[in-house]
Formats: structure tokens, sequence, C-alpha cells
């Protein structure tokens, strides 16, 4: 009911030229390795149905003058206290922090000034109130109308202080924090939704009444939470499950951005993102690895959100599941069938399985007609999620990567199908996967360097690279090429580091082990480590090679554990000879998958 009103917080100092409302960082071709934060923030504690949430920030980027914390504690569903506690650092200077607390609808509605310290955002359904534990230094309604920029202009830019009047649909408060090295100040708000101003009042004011008590009684259970889920690496599993929590957002789209496809994707709902900041988005194969990582965080939302990408509201009636909102027609691995497969392990829950069917057969329909036109059990569809692969081309390509990551599909659909008492639909998903792995190896093999690789009219494109381990995931490999495929993975002058398997074999001319110089600047799969496709090498070796799976489960555990003990972040790929953390710093979408290794050993 209140979806449309919105609270957060923004930061001013005197001399910044634009009040902050987001972090700061670079767009993807303006920062040296493309998109990039480049304010220190991290993410601390989190519960699944966000009874507290903790967060630290350091602002302002060049100075980190103040260390911020912001907390928010439920005392229900509809009522809560927010604090926001700034602490002076050495480089605090003389001039004061402005917090700005802003609420305001994303579109429509009306916000009225109560008091003081009350403001009340009027829906159609009831009353949203907001009252501060004090008194602000100065107050600002507008209407929330492009550009979003010029809202407080005046404010921060001319004289330093809120206008004091106005009326609209955005509202802000102005408190200023004189703040010196070692002092803190802090603020806090009661939130409340009900039905009419009086009652959503009383409830707010009871938040901040009890905000003692509800802060500290909503963090200790908090901290207890997934505490002695494991025997091993409790605090690095705990806080990635977390960040994977912290990446949980409303998301909104209907296709508007591309003529094309307006109204005919639905999306209005609280789904798991990459990362808020550099992919507030959805991304179809980082959502399968998240739901993976949710069965250990809130299973639930796991289930939610591949039910709702196989439903209407995104995957269409032709079957096709849109990759991401800027590029609808694309799309990555098929992993969903794989990631319901993951879930159904962890509960028993036939009847999600059941729901999901649909979406699963259907987008079969759509993958079989899109990428294998020829019929011959072989695929191809682009960079499929790893930008910058190598790939031999057109024409005629077929790729080992997406053939693997079918017959993979494939795999898991005989699960699923037996599992539900499809057995006409299983022995239909058994015939697919052994004519793609039967072509697959007719084909995509090399004899003389023991690997598969892309083939085009040319011929082997040969480059070791995870495009041919993808196969071997899928279990399409006879016995004697898996060991030579293991024999790769295991040589460390081609893919095996201290850190993970590399995504291009050392041995390459094209080989670069962390950000890329020769392009795609933040999103490298010329040799770093990435996660997701090792997690799945994990799984594979399981079964194949138990000691190396498990040799290579320590390393990635080790890799992540390291760099989140150096920097509080979860990065989105690892450097291949440094273990060093690049691309998006808390990208959960994927490298949360470190507490899936350390549950899968060390559960307790």
């Amino acid at each position: 009911q209140t979806a449309d009103v919105a609270f957060a917080y923004a930061f001013f100092q005197p001399g910044q030229k634009m009040l902050t409302e987001r972090f700061f960082g670079y767009d993807n071709p303006s920062g040296e390795y493309g998109e990039t934060i480049v304010e220190d923030r991290v993410f601390y504690e989190t519960t699944p149905n966000y009874s507290y949430m903790r967060f630290g920030y350091n602002y302002p980027y060049q100075a980190q003058q103040a260390h911020i914390e912001m907390e928010y504690a439920k005392l229900n569903s509809q009522t809560l206290v927010a604090q926001v506690s700034a602490t002076g650092l050495e480089k605090s200077g003389s001039q004061p922090l402005h917090l700005v607390p802003i609420t305001w609808f994303h579109e429509g509605g009306s916000i009225i000034r109560v008091d003081e310290r009350t403001w009340d955002a009027v829906t159609p359904s009831g009353h949203f109130v907001v009252i501060a534990s004090r008194a602000p230094d100065s107050w600002q309604i507008t209407e929330n109308a492009y550009p979003k920029r010029a809202v407080f202009n005046a404010v921060m830019i001319k004289n330093n202080q809120l206008a004091n009047s106005g009326e609209g649909n955005k509202a802000g408060w102005d408190f200023v924090l004189p703040l010196a090295a070692g002092q803190t100040e802090s603020i806090r708000f009661g939130l409340a939704f009900a039905a009419d101003t009086a009652s959503a009042r009383v409830a707010a004011q009871a938040a901040l009444d009890t905000a003692d008590t509800l802060l500290s009684q909503r963090k200790t259970e908090a901290q207890a939470l997934y505490k002695n889920d494991v025997s091993a690496h409790g605090e690095v599993y705990q806080a990635a499950l977390m960040s994977l929590l912290f990446n949980k957002m409303l998301y909104r789209y209907d296709g508007s951005y591309q003529v094309e496809w307006k109204g005919k994707v639905k999306m209005n709902d609280i789904v798991f993102v990459p990362d808020k900041w550099e992919f507030p988005w959805v991304a179809m194969w980082d959502s399968a690895f998240q739901a993976n990582v949710a069965t250990l965080a809130d299973i639930s939302q796991a289930k939610h959100d591949l039910t709702l990408f196989l439903s209407d509201k995104w995957e269409t009636s032709g079957g096709h599941v849109p990759n991401t909102e800027w590029d609808l027609l694309a799309e990555t691995p098929p992993l969903f069938a794989w990631a319901a497969w993951q879930i159904y392990q962890k509960d028993g829950d036939k009847a999600f399985l059941a729901q999901i069917y649909p979406g699963l057969d259907n987008q079969y329909n759509y993958l079989s007609k899109a990428f294998d036109r020829d019929k011959d059990g072989l695929f191809t569809g682009g960079f499929m999620g790893m930008d910058n692969i190598p790939r031999p081309g057109r024409p005629d390509d077929e790729e080992a990567d997406l053939s693997g990551w079918m017959a993979f599909f494939f795999r898991d659909m005989v699960k699923i199908s037996n599992e539900l008492g499809k057995t006409d639909r299983a022995q239909f998903y058994q015939a697919q996967y052994d004519k793609t792995a039967d072509a697959i190896n007719a084909q995509l093999w090399d004899e003389e360097t023991g690997f598969y690789y892309d083939r085009n009219s040319s011929g082997l494109l040969k480059e070791k690279s995870y495009s041919g381990l993808i196969p071997f995931i899928a279990g399409v490999a006879p016995a004697d090429r898996e060991q030579r495929i293991i024999a790769a993975l295991s040589d460390p002058k081609q893919f095996w580091t201290s850190y993970g398997i590399r995504s291009l074999s050392a041995q390459s001319s094209l080989y670069e082990p962390g950000y890329s110089i020769s392009g795609w600047k933040n999103s490298n799969w010329r040799g770093p480590v990435w996660m997701p496709i090792n997690y799945l090498i994990v799984q594979r070796l399981q079964e194949v090679n138990p000691d190396l799976a498990d040799q290579l489960r320590e390393a990635l555990i080790t890799t992540v554990e390291n760099q989140w003990q150096q920097t509080g972040r979860f990065y989105e790929y690892y450097d291949a000879e440094t273990g060093t953390g690049c691309g998006a710093d808390h990208q959960t979408g994927w490298t949360a998958l470190v507490a899936n290794l350390i549950a899968e050993k060390y559960a307790q």
C-alpha cells in the first residue's frame, strides 16, 4: 500500500557541488575500469523481513570527513524507527554536515507539513507519516519533477538552507550537524502507515519512544541470524547472506525504454538484483544464482523470483525470458531449471516445481527455435553473459558453452519431469540431452588438445576458455575426455590458480588476469576468476573428483573471504594472479555463492 512512497537520505557539506542523493561514481565509459563507485560503504546486519538493517557510509568520497551509519528497526510490519549517526573523521574540518531526509512519491500523491517535525504523505489507501526526533533547521516541499537535481539546487548551492515553504509530492528536512573529529550526532525518525493521519502519528511516535529498546533488540536478533549454520568461515558466510538481502529492491519496468516492448513486461515487485548501484535491474542468470544463495537466507524469496520471471509478467507467450531491461531481446544461459532443482533439494516443495514447470517447458520451445535453427543439436546465442569471451564469429557458428548450457537445462528438466510424474516429458528431455551431448562430442571436441571449442565454418576456435568447460559441467564428456579436461583444469599453466579457475587459459595470447586493457573494462572474461562458473565446476568435480573439488572449494572461499576481510565487499570477479577483487564491489548477484560453498562442507 505504501509502495509509491519513498524515504531516503541525502547529504551535503558547504562547498560540495550538489546534494548527494546517491553514491558518487562513474558510468561505464568514464571510469578507469568502467562503471565504478568511489565512495566507501559497507553493508552490515540485515534480516529477510528487514526487521533490522544497518549500513555504513563515508562522506564525501574525496575527503571522507564523516562516517555515517544508517539503521532501521521495525516495531511491526507497518511501523519502524530509522536512525542516522554521523561521526566526524580526522578531516571533518570546520564545515557542518547537512543531513537531508527526503520523503517523496514516485508519481502522484501529496505531502502535508503537519507540524515542524511531521510529514504526512497522503496516498489513496492511507497515510504514511514521518516524525523526526527534533525539529529540522529548515524544510521544503516541491514537486518530484525532472530535473530531479533542481529540487534542492536553491538550497544547497545558493544559501545552504531550505526555503521553509512549498507544496507538492517531495519533501525534505535539513538537519545541520556540526562535527568535530570523534564527535557523533544522531537523528531518529518514526515512520508508520495507517488508514488515517492520527493513527499513523501515534504509531510513528511509538517507534520513536521505544527506539533505544527497539534498535538494540532488533540488532541482537539480526546478529544471531545464520550465526550457527556453519562450523567454519562463519563471519563471511553470514555477511554474504546479509549482503544478498541488501540487494533486494522494488523493481518496476514495463518495457517502455524499447518502443516495441512497451507493455509486454509488467514488473512491479520486490526482487533480488545483482547490485543496487551498478546493476539495479534484474539479470536472468544472476537471478538463478541468487536463488540458489537465497535457499540459505530466504527460500520463499528464491521461489518468488523464479516464479515471477517464468510468469506472463516477464516471460513472453513464446517462451522468451528477457535478460535485462536494456536488452529485452537477449538471453543469458538458461539456468532456471538448475536453480529450481537446487531450491527443491532444500525443502522438497513439489507444488513449487509444478507451478513453474509450464514456464520452463515454454522456455524450451523458444530456445530450441531461436538458437538451434539448423536442428543439429548444437546452439549459438552470442556472448551469453560472458561479454568478451573469445568467439569465432559467423558464419554458421556453434557455441560449446550454449550447447553445454542446453544439455545442462535438459538434464535438470529430466529430473524435474520425473519428480512430477511426467514420464513422457522426462523421456523427451532425455532424448534432447542425448542428441546435444552426441553433437557436442562429435563436432566441438579437439582430440589433439583435449578440449571443447566453439566452431564455425572455418573450424574450431582453439582458445581454451570457460566456453569449453560448460560441456564438462553438463556432464556430456565421456570418461576419457573428462580426465583430459580435469588435467587442464588442474594445470597452473592453463586454468588452475590458488584463487580459482581462470576464465581463459594463461597460455592464450589474449589472457588478461584482472581488469582488461584491451576493452570491456569492467567485465573481463579473458582470464579473471568468476564465481558462478567456478561454483558449477565445484558441483561437477564433486561427482567425479571430490579431492580436487575440495581444493577448489577452499581456494574460492579463501579468495572471497580475504577480500571481504580487507574491504567488507563481495566483488564481481577476482584477479587470477593476485586474488584482488574487480568489477562491481557489492555484487551478490553470484559472488554470495561463497555461502553455498561453505554450507555444503561446513553445515552444522
